[in-house]
């Protein structure tokens, strides 16, 4: 939560910081998580992360797509998602999105096509479901208000049907449900 995406080059002889990059200290707000991934399943490697925002206007799901030269190129972002409503909380000042996640519903897909970006919506309650509907451009669905908190997210082929299960937590009930 401090506002800031950087990257930093470490020695691998004595751990000492060789040279830093700030990636995003602007924009980002409250940085949650960071995932390296290939979204298009192209050559280009993004950096998928989310902010975690009590304002529905400045949270959303973002990609920072690598640059030629880690160090000095340019982190171009992309919105993928934005304006997760949370939740009224009385006890807790509700945040969101929780965690995305690169996923492909269909097993064997993974890593042979785009894949989909779970969101954990946290504060909102809601797991969602982002589908490619272009190059860093998708579609957003919800899978399921889960009426209190949805932190986390997981899955597995289950039953080795060759699609995946998703197992969606209720934080606030104690209960999770697979789909």
């Amino acid at each position: 939560f401090d506002e800031k995406v950087a990257m930093y080059r470490v020695s691998l002889k004595d751990g000492s910081l060789i040279s830093s990059v700030v990636i995003d200290d602007k924009t980002i707000l409250s940085a949650y998580s960071v995932a390296i991934v290939n979204l298009n399943n192209d050559r280009d490697k993004q950096l998928l992360i989310n902010n975690h925002e009590k304002d529905d206007a400045t949270n959303g799901v973002f990609a920072y797509t690598f640059p030629k030269d880690l160090m000095k190129g340019e982190w171009k972002k992309t919105t993928l998602a934005s304006n997760f409503k949370k939740k009224f909380s009385l006890f807790v000042p509700n945040m969101s999105p929780g965690f995305p996640y690169n996923f492909w519903p269909k097993v064997a897909d993974e890593g042979k096509k785009p894949g989909h970006i779970l969101v954990a919506g946290d504060g909102d309650y809601t797991a969602s479901i982002m589908t490619p509907t272009g190059k860093l451009a998708y579609n957003i669905d919800p899978i399921k208000d889960m009426g209190g908190t949805v932190g986390a997210l997981t899955w597995g082929d289950l039953n080795n049907d060759g699609w995946n299960e998703l197992f969606i937590p209720n934080y606030d009930k104690s209960y999770v449900k697979i789909y």
